[in-house]
């Protein structure tokens, strides 16, 4: 009986051992992921390891799993504008490890990469291009500095196996004396642009004061001349109704009318001297043998 529970016990531990021995032979690989296979500390060349179960050496290999999907990194940095202003940036960048190029950047950089690739990519990357944009640029074209960074940063990744996705520019910061002088400068704009708006409504305001008087004027001078040319019509008519009183009276006017109106205004007085240029003056004998006539009549 002894015996048969020493060999029971001896199965055991031989069926426990192996069942850690199976627990240790098998890896996952998550999805999304690579799995880079290590032997006694030692990447195995072209070792790269889709996502899933893999079979290893227990204690002798070791399945180290990289995450490929899009990873987020946020850090903050300074830089100098080409103004020389010192700015500090808070950047995020979304990266992601290229399958493909999972065991070269293990190889080389372990699961460090982050630090040793990314983050010093990302400081050279701001001062370079903040070095091609005034503090001012910066700010009033922030959408096209951070395009460039983003461009430049995935150009110096690209060859070492990472991909960036996405790059934004959280927070821009710069000295204080920058920032009394930015605000100074918005006061003397938001001024100047005050001073023009007023002036163009003064320019307005005189323009259609200009047109109102112009208006004015014009009304006087057709008043004036409306009432000349109505006097300039009743002196027409006047004259027109004179003239055509006198030619009714020039009409009527005969010799004889007109001695018997000399001599109705005569005082019975002749000339002390009568001379032959005034002999045809009046014929009195005419006007008297006339008046005779008349009378006879």
């Amino acid at each position: 009986m002894k015996k048969i529970a020493k060999n029971g016990v001896a199965i055991a531990i031989i069926v426990f051992v192996l069942a850690v021995l199976a627990a240790q032979s098998f890896t996952r690989v998550p999805v999304g992921s690579t799995g880079i296979m290590v032997t006694f500390g030692r990447v195995q060349d072209g070792s790269t390891l889709s996502e899933g179960l893999h079979f290893h050496l227990p204690f002798v290999q070791e399945i180290i799993s990289l995450d490929n999907r899009v990873q987020k990194l946020e850090l903050n940095t300074e830089a100098f504008s080409k103004d020389i202003q010192t700015i500090s940036a808070k950047l995020a960048v979304n990266y992601r490890l290229r399958p493909e190029k999972s065991f070269s950047v293990y190889k080389t950089h372990g699961t460090m990469f982050e630090q040793n690739i990314i983050i010093p990519a990302t400081h050279e990357v701001l001062k370079s291009v903040s070095a091609q944009y005034t503090a001012e640029e910066l700010i009033s074209k922030r959408a096209e500095s951070s395009d460039k960074m983003r461009d430049e940063l995935d150009a110096k990744l690209t060859d070492m196996g990472i991909t960036v996705t996405d790059f934004n520019i959280i927070d821009f910061d710069f000295s204080e004396d920058f920032i009394n002088a930015v605000e100074a400068k918005q006061v003397a704009e938001q001024l100047k642009k005050k001073a023009a708006i007023e002036n163009e409504t003064a320019i307005a305001q005189a323009e259609r004061e200009k047109q109102v008087a112009i208006k004015q004027a014009e009304a006087s001078a057709e008043q004036v001349r409306i009432e000349a040319e109505a006097q300039a019509n009743a002196v027409k008519l006047a004259a027109e109704a004179e003239a055509f009183r006198l030619d009714s009276i020039g009409g009527n006017l005969t010799d004889l009318t007109i001695l018997n109106t000399i001599a109705e205004n005569w005082d019975g007085k002749l000339p002390a001297v009568l001379g032959s240029e005034l002999s045809g003056l009046l014929d009195f004998r005419g006007l008297l043998s006339g008046g005779a006539q008349e009378g006879v009549q």
